[in-house]
């Protein structure tokens, strides 16, 4: 009889035994389906807790051959296993990429679909961004960010250079398609061809040159930048801008600080609000940031350069994010009139970010043609050189303008201004297990 026992125990502890590791497979199992079809078609939630896919935040506009809803976080392998995902967690920054963390619970089902044996697999994987174009071990076709990034283009002459970053993110145009298009509201956005963009963005197959690449679709937008909290008190009675002014970083001479509404932090980052800005003639918005960078912040609703008026940005050499211009936070419901923004053309001088979500921003005098390009195809020179993001880009869709976008301009504002502007966009790839354990759950549960 303890034989008999013996051998009934040792036969229930291998049965245990097998149920438990066939359990640990199917876990297994459904790691990988998951990790496979957020690779294939959900690559946008590689970089998003589970717990916030089903209303992501869009830190980068979905690749146009993205699928639409979740993937499936619980599926059966075989007859009796079942697996369940019971975290998906991410640690990085949609720039960088970064690690992702998951714990997939395996299952191994009775007849009565009670469970017989169940064990948890984690698996930590790495999260690489890419171009949506190219696949992950394929030199880059595109840094992903937007030199122009507007709710509303119309490009008319205008174009964007550079190769890298000198690229276009319309979050609305595939809304109101313009009707010369000939454009289907239906039709997919992976159908859509380089001219159909081009359409769509109000530009001219034969005429407009974007060297970058044109995306379409929504992004959530980061807040306006602002100065720092201690520094609220100079939104009180800002100056307008509408005479000839210098403005020279962390200056001690109060007439080169705005008389008290620039101020510089800690940081070494001088900060000024100002009302409107409207220049006309020979007058100049002169901006020294040899000794720091620069943040103008516009309430009022005009910045206007007439005649030959301009901003002037020294030195050349500074970074582009050495001069921010800021307008108000965006305005979803149309309260307030919005701002109009109209730089003069000069790239040399307007070398800047320009962050207007509740404006309408254009080029006088564009068509310098003085866009240099290398073998690459990275460009210095035209009428802007940086990036501009608003609401509406085509106050100066008539005059040839052109934007030149450094290729490291999203590096520039991600170093700059934190992990909240690295947006653009970018694919995710998952490869490669850095860290796996597993474990058994007693009793199935």
């Amino acid at each position: 009889m303890a034989t008999t026992t013996r051998a009934w125990l040792g036969l229930t502890g291998a049965v245990r035994q097998s149920q438990a590791r066939s359990a640990r497979q199917v876990a297994e199992a459904g790691l990988a389906q998951l990790i496979e079809a957020m690779n294939r078609d959900y690559a946008h939630l590689l970089v998003v807790d589970n717990d916030n896919w089903a209303d992501p935040p869009l830190f980068s506009s979905i690749c146009a051959n993205a699928v639409a809803g979740t993937p499936a976080s619980t599926g059966n392998i075989g007859s009796r296993g079942r697996y369940v995902l019971e975290s998906y967690n991410f640690n990085g920054s949609p720039f960088y990429g970064g690690r992702a963390d998951l714990r997939m619970r395996g299952e191994i089902l009775k007849a009565d679909n009670s469970i017989a044996a169940a064990a948890v697999v984690l698996q930590t994987v790495e999260i690489k961004p890419k171009s949506c174009s190219t696949s992950f071990d394929q030199p880059t076709q595109s840094s992903g960010f937007p030199g122009l990034l507007a709710a509303m283009v119309d490009m008319g002459g205008n174009d964007v250079r550079g190769r890298l970053s000198g690229n276009i993110l319309c979050l609305q145009c595939v809304d109101n398609i313009p009707s010369e298009c000939n454009i289907s509201s239906a039709k997919a956005l992976e159908d859509y061809t380089i001219n159909d963009k081009i359409c769509v963005i109000g530009g001219n197959p034969n005429q407009t040159q974007i060297d970058g690449q044109i995306f379409l679709g929504p992004i959530d937008l980061p807040p306006v930048p602002k100065p720092p909290a201690s520094m609220q008190d100079l939104y009180t009675n800002p100056p307008d801008i509408t005479t000839s002014t210098t403005i020279t970083a962390a200056s001690g001479d109060a007439a080169q600080m705005l008389n008290g509404a620039c101020r510089t932090d800690a940081d070494g980052i001088t900060h000024c609000v100002v009302g409107s800005i409207d220049l006309s003639d020979n007058e100049t918005f002169s901006i020294d940031s040899s000794a720091g960078p620069v943040r103008l912040y516009v309430t009022g609703n005009t910045v206007d350069f007439k005649g030959s008026s301009g901003l002037v940005h020294t030195p050349v050499s500074a970074p582009s994010t050495n001069l921010g211009l800021f307008g108000r936070e965006i305005d979803p419901t149309d309260q307030f009139t919005d701002q109009t923004v109209i730089l003069r053309g000069g790239a040399s001088t307007n070398n800047l970010w320009v962050y207007f979500p509740d404006g309408r921003l254009g080029i006088k005098g564009g068509a310098g043609n003085d866009v240099n390009c290398d073998s690459n195809g990275e460009c210095t020179g035209g009428d802007i050189y940086g990036a501009v993001w608003g609401k509406f880009w085509g106050e100066s869709n008539g005059t040839g303008a052109q934007i030149t976008v450094p290729a490291n301009m999203g590096q520039q504002i991600f170093n700059n201004y934190g992990a909240d502007y690295a947006i653009g966009m970018r694919d995710y790839v998952a490869i490669g297990v850095s860290k796996w354990s597993s474990f058994v759950l007693n009793n199935g549960g």
